[in-house]
């Protein structure tokens, strides 16, 4: 028997004794064995996985190892069964998730393949199961792979093989074995390239899903859904599982949705990153928002609108106190005007908080605070005992809820100055929205200084846009903007400034009517469409991209 056998060498003594050896062995640099121990204990792997999946060793030079450290045998091809062993007693599913099979058996031994040689539990369950004493050898990974399909069949094969018209949710296994796929090579390649590849185009949004005999990618540029080169369909639940498991999130759960967040590095440069995972017909989707820990834009003039909604946006920001909201739908920007305009108002004196769900942006100068539901760190409680702290300036990342409706209109009649966010199509609206969460009219009307609705739209490439009736459209695409016609995007709005008495009439009433449409022109209101309208004659964005958009006015 080799030591292995005779000793069954615990994990954590084997990853110390490896480590140990190769200190001094010399196959592996100080520099890569101190990369390789980082990379398994911030994985949850062990040294040697960690090492192969990095490239510091091939699975040859890790074999000779094991022989000459542990005195593990390797399984030569010679030694493979030419059918399966004992499959009365072992179920092809188990082995598969636990990278097994049996080489042979006898009256009293079984001797076990094993591409995890170190795995007690594994080795001791087979042992309990056939009541056999258990002699593990180690087997590669790609010629366990290959065996496994050989012996098992190609639909039971845990990388290779698999149905591709199968789907997703029935590919991906069980837990062990998705963890195990998570962690191989290909798949941490796939998962590092498409980050990196959203990162240098300027992408918000990176989507994976599975189809009928497919799996989808695409990115999200400039507001637009552009498909990528996709993995297999078979490797999508390992991809998923990869990012699940960098997320923290529970890699068995696949029925119900999940949420999480992922930090990377890319080139240098810091990225967070907010997945959701959704559980689909074919199988498990995830969409993941890449969020950038430094604000992209610095000023209110950086976000695009025209030099009227810009003005009044200075003038509006620039309230003692009170309660102004940004609106529009996901998506449209709202998160950084609110930003942007913090940045201009944080000074060394002030004490400016914000609460939010998630962090996009990192803001030097004021406290940031990340709400989590699952342990009752909600809005309102935040809010709450926020106001205790002895704020002057708060950010509500979105009013969601008739309770931190109530509150926000609360600190702004204390005197705080309450910026936030809210899910409705035009300024207008913004009043009986929060009229219908419960608010007051008459407080509302004591509060409310001012409402910003807005849209980003895909700004026209000055260097390709054609002209067309008059206004510029779309060109075919050049250099400049990277074939695309466009070069990024730009805010279209409306600002509502508000005087107590309109906002109590608007408040009560809870519609926009004529008289009232009026009233709010004569004090310079003018609908989302017609600055939509303006920024198309101005040759800056295609009348294409402005369809639908609401007008109240």
């Amino acid at each position: 028997m080799t030591q292995l056998q005779q000793d069954a060498v615990p994990a954590r003594l084997f990853a110390r004794g490896l480590s140990d050896y190769l200190e001094t062995d010399g196959r592996v640099s100080a520099a890569d064995l101190l990369r390789a121990r980082a990379a398994a204990e911030a994985a949850d792997k062990r040294l040697d996985q960690a090492l192969l999946d990095l490239g510091l060793l091939t699975e040859a030079t890790l074999s000779d190892l094991l022989t000459e450290r542990f005195a593990v045998d390797d399984v030569s091809a010679d030694r493979l069964p030419l059918a399966p062993v004992l499959e009365s007693l072992l179920k092809p599913n188990y082995l598969a998730a636990s990278r097994m099979f049996p080489l042979t058996a006898d009256d009293t031994t079984l001797s076990l393949a094993m591409v995890d040689p170190f795995d007690d539990f594994a080795a001791n369950a087979v042992a309990l199961k056939t009541g056999l004493a258990v002699r593990r050898l180690r087997i590669s990974r790609q010629r366990f792979e290959s065996a496994f399909e050989g012996l098992y069949g190609a639909s039971l094969s845990p990388i290779v093989g698999a149905d591709e018209t199968a789907p997703a949710e029935a590919m991906s296994g069980d837990v062990d074995l998705l963890k195990d796929a998570a962690s191989d090579a290909p798949v941490i390649r796939f998962v590092q390239d498409a980050i990196r590849l959203a990162v240098e185009k300027g992408a918000s949004d990176i989507h994976l899903r599975p189809a009928r005999n497919r799996a989808e990618m695409f990115l999200r540029l400039n507001g637009q859904l552009v498909p990528q080169a996709a993995p297999e369909l078979r490797m999508l639940p390992s991809v998923i599982s990869r990012l699940k498991v960098l997320a923290n999130l529970d890699i068995a759960e696949r029925r119900l949705p999940q949420d999480g967040r992922i930090r990377a590095n890319v080139a240098g440069r810091p990225v967070d990153i907010s997945l959701s995972t959704m559980p689909h017909v074919h199988g498990e989707a995830a969409v993941l928002r890449l969020l950038s820990r430094e604000l992209a834009v610095s000023s209110l003039g950086e976000l695009g609108f025209s030099p009227e909604i810009e003005t009044g946006l200075e003038e509006l920001f620039g309230v003692a106190d009170g309660l102004v909201l940004v609106t529009g739908p996901t998506g449209s920007g709202k998160t950084t005007t609110l930003h942007a305009a913090l940045k201009r108002l944080i000074r060394p004196e002030l004490n400016v908080v914000t609460i939010e769900d998630p962090v996009e942006y990192r803001v030097d100068g004021a406290a940031q605070i990340q709400v989590d539901d699952k342990i009752g760190l909600t809005f309102p409680r935040v809010l709450r005992s926020l106001l205790r702290q002895d704020p002057d300036i708060i950010l509500v990342g979105e009013i969601r809820d008739a309770e931190t409706a109530k509150i926000a209109v609360q600190a702004a009649l204390t005197g705080h100055l309450v910026l936030a966010t809210l899910h409705t199509n035009s300024a207008p609206a913004a009043i009986p929205r929060l009229v219908d969460m419960g608010v007051e009219p008459y407080l509302l009307a004591a509060v409310l200084r001012g409402v910003v609705a807005q849209r980003l739209v895909r700004r026209l490439c000055p260097h390709c846009a054609t002209a067309t009736d008059g206004t510029k459209q779309t060109g075919p695409g050049c250099g400049h903007c990277g074939g695309s016609g466009y070069a990024g995007r730009i805010a279209v709005g409306e600002l509502l400034r508000l005087e107590p008495d309109v906002t109590e009439t608007l408040a009560r009433s809870l519609e926009l009517t004529t008289a009232m449409a009026n009233r709010l022109r004569q004090s310079g209101y003018r609908p989302l469409r017609e600055d939509a309208r303006r920024r198309v004659q101005a040759g800056e964005i295609a009348s294409v991209d402005v369809l639908g958009m609401v007008d109240v006015g």
